[in-house]
């Protein structure tokens, strides 16, 4: 990875934990790793805990950032 794309992926995290913050969920954690994988926010609202994964583009030239969450990826989640 790039130090370009590891700035706009920062920026991206970045601007999620605030969106989420603005909505009014508490960030736990960010960028938190276990096993074989990484979550960049875990976040909580009311009794409610959220895994987020934050993918940041520029375009959808390689495809929708929803789409890159694959069902293995889910599986590491869980």
């Amino acid at each position: 990875m790039t130090s370009i794309q590891k700035r706009v992926g920062g920026w991206g995290e970045q601007a999620a934990a605030e969106y989420l913050e603005k909505q009014g969920y508490t960030i736990l954690a960010r960028n938190y790793r276990a096993g074989h994988g990484e979550v960049d926010i875990i976040a909580r609202l009311k009794n409610v805990l959220v895994f987020v994964e934050v993918k940041t583009r520029s375009s959808n030239r390689y495809g929708y950032p929803e789409h890159s969450v694959t069902p293995r990826k889910q599986t590491h989640i869980l």
